[in-house]
């Protein structure tokens, strides 16, 4: 496999408080990926803000939906609303599908949900979208047909993320989930 060129990034929502952006870029940081939806009607409290702190610092952006579809329609429909909220916005990273609490749903209906929302959203975006997993369910969950999707993996305390899935490559690594920052008061989530 290729060595890929690390670049980093956080992502972050409402979770991180007020963030001194200006503050995240001098600590080194170039990418950020903002919360901007759950679901069919959570915007996150502080998407808007982050945004416009993020730009004004120029950093690269990206966004990212929290999934909670129960079915292939209801996928459909949060991907309308996604692109509806990142619509007017400018944004270099592609749009992604968080999708990581599945109830008792099988794998066949996650793929379809997940192949639902992902289509969508290339559609309602016209843009190339990808998908956020654990490295656990990026291996056992997600089934090939999502591998066309760029994968921003998450997979802590490792060197390199595992890649023993239907991925040939990862695009984004999430390697913490407790990271320090300046900027930000609290820990944060870490990418490469």
């Amino acid at each position: 496999m290729r060595r890929q060129r690390r670049i980093e990034g956080i992502d972050v929502s409402h979770w991180e408080g007020d963030i001194d952006f200006r503050e995240v870029k001098r600590a080194g940081i170039r990418f950020v990926y903002i919360k901007g939806r759950e679901g069919t009607s959570y915007i996150d409290p502080d998407f808007e803000r982050n945004y416009r702190e993020a730009r004004k610092a120029r950093l690269k952006i990206g966004f990212y939906h929290y999934v909670t579809a129960r079915t292939v329609e209801e996928g459909r429909e949060e991907a309308r609303h996604f692109a509806d909220v990142i619509r007017a916005k400018k944004y270099n990273g592609c749009p992604v599908m968080d999708f990581e609490v599945f109830g008792n749903l099988t794998k066949e209906r996650i793929n379809a949900k997940s192949l639902a929302f992902l289509n969508e959203l290339a559609e309602e975006t016209g843009k190339r979208v990808a998908i956020y997993s654990d490295a656990n369910n990026a291996t056992n969950t997600f089934d090939v047909r999502l591998s066309i999707y760029p994968l921003w993996i998450a997979d802590y305390r490792v060197s390199r993320p595992d890649m023993r899935n239907h991925w040939n490559s990862w695009a984004g690594w999430q390697y913490t989930d407790s990271g320090r920052v300046d900027g930000i008061s609290g820990t944060v989530d870490r990418d490469y």
